[in-house]
């Protein structure tokens, strides 16, 4: 089989394209044009869903959003029907079950048939194309793919098998979780971007960051009629937003208990954050968190200055971005917010420059410093992980599993092995990670669903004595 050399790179972080507007999502037991799905535990549905007769891989309500959706689906689908033709079966996953495949020859099974046929097509595959291959509506055990001999459960109706024995009992850690998903893909996919709006309330004393972002965000920003009153899904999006800025904070806090030299936080006057590795989507797609998670919650704190790097940072000029980016609390109280963008630029890079700034704290956000393959497949880490620790300034990373986080702090060990890291905070669950859930392929056997930021490591480079 094809060495899975690319997997890293097949995190489905988001809904959005490139232009950020929702993107078509792939649910299998949905019409893609208008997501009406008929659940096996209702069968009085009038709701009947019909594969596409070519490729069998997508389902729509009635011809009438198979004819909408055919000029988009045309090509995908005369490519699947070539390589059903070529090997004589009926579906892709048709012969799966007779395999017995293992997990991880499961993963690669479906990763090696997208990528044969997307080499056959003309274009590069959409992300929902992909998700037909990473995400079939097949049995759970055996990946048996007749529809008509297969159940889908009746909590999150993201999950079949074939029978009683291959309903897995490991499903129920994850199913409230793939109702999220569910729920917050459908409503997108109808209505467009849900509303989110950030809480712009100033606190004027500090308290210690409670044990949960959850906790901290209906208790002092927004209130439990607030939060009732945004709904469900809103506010798991708000737990997006606020996870990057408020996890910063509470990984400085937690480290200003552990070890001296870093000042409390309530008493900072001033903050300088670098954001390694940034990319629009994600730690730039709303500036204003940064303001209002970290000037509006911070009394003493006066000015903050955030310097935004990475390969990947595109789209926005380079250069200084202040204080219009206020809210109307920072300006009635003399606060100070500035952004300076590198795009298209490595930290070790950066750190070379002029317009470098020695910070306070560095971040890596869901970093994935161990894999070797990065940005543009090369291994872009290996020359900025000696530039990211500085003497006696925290790193604070993030990672989607406990699988990865041990793994970065292996590889930073090992890059600065002349220089013992001080691990002030081990890998561990991070309480301030986002609560959206994202499907996860790259190491879906340790978990099907990850979460953005969802473990926290924290180091420093020692101080000379």
């Amino acid at each position: 089989m094809t060495e899975l050399c690319t997997l890293d790179l097949l995190y489905f972080d988001g809904v959005e394209n490139e232009e950020g507007q929702i993107r078509p999502i792939f649910i299998p037991n949905s019409c893609h044009v208008c997501k009406a799905m008929r659940h096996e535990s209702e069968p009085s549905s009038e709701i009947k869903l019909l594969s596409c007769s070519g490729c069998r891989m997508i389902a729509y309500c009635g011809l009438a959003h198979q004819k909408e959706h055919w000029a988009q689906h045309k090509d995908f689908c005369k490519v699947v029907q070539q390589v059903l033709r070529k090997e004589g079966r009926p579906s892709l996953f048709s012969d799966v079950s007779k395999l017995n495949l293992s997990p991880e020859s499961w993963k690669a099974f479906r990763y090696n048939l997208m990528v044969r046929v997307e080499k056959s097509l003309t274009r590069p595959m959409q992300p929902y194309e992909q998700e037909m291959f990473l995400y079939p509506r097949v049995c759970d055990q055996c990946r048996m793919d007749d529809g008509t001999k297969l159940n889908e459960c009746s909590g999150c109706h993201s999950f079949f098998y074939c029978c009683d024995q291959h309903q897995s009992k490991s499903h129920e850690e994850w199913c409230k979780d793939l109702k999220l998903l569910l729920d917050l893909n459908i409503e997108q996919s109808k209505k467009g971007r849900i509303d989110c709006m950030l809480p712009h309330k100033l606190l004027d004393s500090f308290e210690e960051f409670p044990p949960s972002l959850k906790e901290f965000l209906v208790l002092r920003m927004v209130g439990a009629m607030g939060a009732f009153a945004m709904g469900r899904n809103s506010l798991t999006l708000l737990t997006e937003f606020a996870s990057y800025p408020l996890t910063v904070l509470w990984g400085l806090q937690e480290a200003a208990k552990l070890t001296d030299g870093i000042p409390l936080l309530g008493d900072r006057k001033s903050l300088v954050v670098h954001i390694v590795g940034a990319e629009l989507p994600f730690e730039c797609n709303n500036l204003a968190k940064w303001d209002v998670f970290f000037l509006n919650t911070l009394p003493a704190l006066k000015s903050l200055y955030i310097t935004f790097t990475g390969p990947e940072l595109t789209g926005v000029p380079s250069g200084t971005w202040d204080d219009d980016l206020r809210c109307p609390h920072c300006e009635r109280n003399n606060k100070h917010f500035i952004c300076d963008f590198q795009p298209n630029t490595f930290y070790h890079d950066f750190v070379k420059s002029k317009n470098y700034i020695r910070p306070d704290v560095v971040v890596a956000f869901n970093c994935g410093l161990y894999r070797q393959t990065g940005f543009q497949g090369s291994d872009s880490w290996a020359k900025t992980l000696p530039c990211l620790l500085k003497e006696g300034v925290p790193l604070i990373l993030t990672a989607y599993t406990a699988a990865e986080a041990p793994l970065d702090l292996k590889r930073l060990q090992d890059a600065s092995s002349r220089e013992p890291l001080e691990i002030l905070m081990p890998p561990q669950k991070n309480p301030y990670r986002s609560s959206r859930p994202c499907r996860n392929f790259v190491s879906e056997v340790e978990s099907p669903i990850i979460f953005k930021n969802q473990y926290i490591t924290v180091v420093r480079k020692k101080c000379a004595k």
